[in-house]
C-alpha cells in the first residue's frame, strides 16, 4: 500500500483498491496547486514574453487558468513598462552609454521599416509574438508620449493574439504548440 502510495504521488494517478478509488484530500489538491503555481509562473513570465507564456500554457494543458495568467502577465507588462520605461530606458542609457550607439542591424532597419508604414499599431501588433513587451513599449515610447494611446492600442494588440492563440485551444482542442512545431520541421 506504501509503494501505491508514493506511486500516486509521483505520476499522480489515481490509487486503485478493492477496485475503489481511495482519494486523499491533500493530494488531490496537488494538481490545483500544480496548475496553480504554474499559472503564477507563466503570468510572470508574460510580463516580458507573451508568445512564449501563451506556448507554454498550452504545452502544459494548463486550459483557462494557463490562458487568463498569459493575458494578465502581459498587460501588467505592458502597464508596467509604459509608465516605467522611460525611467528604465533613461537609467540604462546613462549607466551603458557605449551600448546605446547608433548602429543599424537588419533587426532595427525592420523596427524603422514597421515604424514608419504603419507606426505604433504596426509596433502594437508585433510586440506579443515577435517583440518582446519591454522592447515594443520603448519602441512605442519613441514614437508617441501618450503613454494612454500607447496602453490601449498594446492591449488591443495582446487581446487580438491572446484570441489567435488561445481560442482554438480552449474551444476546439487544437493544439497549436505541435501546428507551430510541425513548421519548423
Amino acid at each position: 500500500m506504501a509503494i501505491s502510495a508514493m506511486r500516486y504521488l509521483l505520476t499522480f494517478e489515481p490509487f486503485v483498491a478493492n477496485n475503489r478509488y481511495i482519494r486523499y484530500p491533500l493530494l488531490s489538491q496537488g494538481r490545483e496547486m500544480d496548475k496553480l503555481y504554474s499559472s503564477i509562473l507563466i503570468l510572470f513570465g508574460s510580463i516580458i514574453k507573451f508568445s512564449m507564456g501563451a506556448l507554454t500554457a498550452i504545452a502544459y494543458n494548463l486550459g483557462l487558468e494557463g490562458s487568463l495568467a498569459n493575458i494578465i502577465g502581459g498587460i501588467i507588462g505592458i502597464v508596467l513598462f509604459t509608465y516605467m520605461g522611460s525611467f528604465i530606458q533613461d537609467y540604462f542609457v546613462r549607466k551603458y552609454p557605449w551600448y546605446f550607439k547608433r548602429r543599424f542591424t537588419a533587426s532595427n532597419r525592420f523596427l524603422v521599416r514597421v515604424k514608419q508604414r504603419f507606426g505604433l499599431n504596426g509596433i502594437a501588433l508585433i510586440t506579443p509574438v515577435i517583440l518582446s513587451i519591454p522592447v515594443g513599449v520603448l519602441v512605442a515610447l519613441t514614437l508617441t508620449h501618450n503613454k494612454k494611446r500607447i496602453v490601449v492600442s498594446m492591449v488591443f494588440s495582446l487581446l487580438f493574439w491572446g484570441a489567435i492563440i488561445f481560442v482554438p485551444y480552449l474551444v476546439w482542442h487544437i493544439n497549436v504548440v505541435d501546428i507551430i512545431r510541425n513548421w519548423f520541421e
